[in-house]
């Protein structure tokens, strides 16, 4: 489903200001991210990703396998994230604030694309925050019996760069919208007599040259920020287990930050990239027991480590390496991971490999992920 087949294009530009229709574009959601509740507990497929926009609202489950059943994870791992951006009222968030583009003029009365002329590398900090929430059941390594947690985590993007050639050819498409709705083919839709809005808007998006600029314009939108840094915290709660005498406590809590470096790669299809991940996390860990009282301890870790990624269109393949520097020991993540999104709705995630405290033995985690969208809309026109 393109990201411009939700368009609402009923007037041209000339017509915006005699009307009270607002066009407005959907925005796709091309990286469903691993919720940072899950990503604490080292169950995501991958702990080392940026997203480039975060789902309204998204439900994933997540499950292990490995050579002996009672490790890992048990099946109830299920969480929930949602972007409070699309739930609260927008001020002026029309197509070119959305991506960050900053008006050299505001005070001025009309507004055109060539008075888009700085770019806001902090733009990003609200309408990227998301909040998740997780169920997780498990033995994590630790335990004679799988356990359960409860984990609330959050994200945001601190900073993103484009290039000014990224920025040039999103202008240069939105010019050949304004161009194409301005038209003398255009103009006379809007001279028929007694069609309709649903007449109108069919009528417009037949045209020839309509469907080529709307892929144009989907794909200038979809490249990747030259480099993107993200930022996350999370904790969760142990619940107890009175079978063994363990009381309700603290559990694991961590704040990182994970930076992308992504290259377009054109010949890996059309929204092909590279991309050169880092990360650094302080994790406060209460996973760990004594083994004399039995009871749980807690030991200060960093994590740190990267990944390489490669992005095809709907097919992600990624290696990460990680390592945790902990009070008494050092510990290793070593993990292939695979994405491939179904739908802009479904994805699926597995990955491969050692896991941290796995002793060595090899797992495989798998995910899905189910996401909506609600209003995630934005003005086409800069004058709104």
């Amino acid at each position: 489903m393109n990201c411009f087949k939700y368009i609402s294009v009923f007037v041209t530009s000339i017509l915006f200001a005699q009307s009270d229709i607002n066009p407005t574009a959907a925005l796709k959601n091309l990286s469903p991210p691993n919720a940072p509740a899950f990503v604490l507990m080292d169950i995501a497929p991958s702990n080392i990703i940026v997203p480039d926009n975060i789902q309204a609202f998204s439900i994933q489950t997540i499950n292990a396998f490995s050579g002996n059943s009672t490790d890992g994870l048990g099946n109830t791992n299920f969480a929930l994230e949602f972007q409070p951006y699309w739930y609260v009222k927008r001020e002026k968030m029309n197509f070119f604030t959305y991506n960050n583009l900053k008006l050299d003029q505001p005070e001025k009365e009309t507004i055109s694309v060539n008075d888009y002329t700085h770019y806001n590398i902090f733009g990003d900090a609200w309408k990227k925050a998301s909040i998740s929430l997780a169920l997780m059941n498990g033995t994590y390594n630790v335990f004679e019996v799988p356990q359960s947690y409860v984990s609330i985590g959050a994200r945001t993007r601190l900073l993103s760069v484009k290039t000014q050639n990224q920025i040039s050819e999103i202008k240069a498409q939105y010019a050949r919208y304004e161009q194409l709705m301005s038209s003398p083919e255009v103009m006379m839709v809007f001279a028929k007599p007694g069609l309709s809005l649903e007449e109108r808007n069919t009528t417009i998006t037949s045209l020839d040259g309509y469907q080529a600029m709307v892929a144009d314009l989907e794909e200038s939108l979809q490249l990747r920020p030259l480099f993107a840094l993200d930022v996350a915290v999370a904790y969760s709660h142990f619940m107890g287990d009175k079978s063994q005498n363990l009381d309700a406590t603290f559990g694991r809590f961590g704040v990182w930050a994970t930076g992308d470096l992504a290259f377009y790669m054109p010949t890996m299809g059309k929204h092909g990239h590279v991309h050169i991940y880092g990360v650094l996390r302080y994790l406060r860990d209460g996973l760990h027991r004594d083994l004399d009282s039995g009871a749980l301890r807690i030991e200060d870790a960093i994590d740190y480590g990267a990944k390489i990624a490669l992005e095809f269109d709907n097919l992600y393949f990624g290696y990460e390496y990680i390592t945790r520097d902990a009070d008494k020991n050092t510990e290793e993540r070593s993990m292939g991971s695979i994405r491939y999104k179904i739908t802009e709705a479904f994805t699926i995630n597995g990955a491969f490999g050692k896991n941290f405290i796995s002793e060595g033995q090899t797992v495989a985690l798998l995910g899905i992920q189910w996401g909506l969208d609600f209003n995630s809309s934005v003005s086409l026109d800069p004058n709104k």
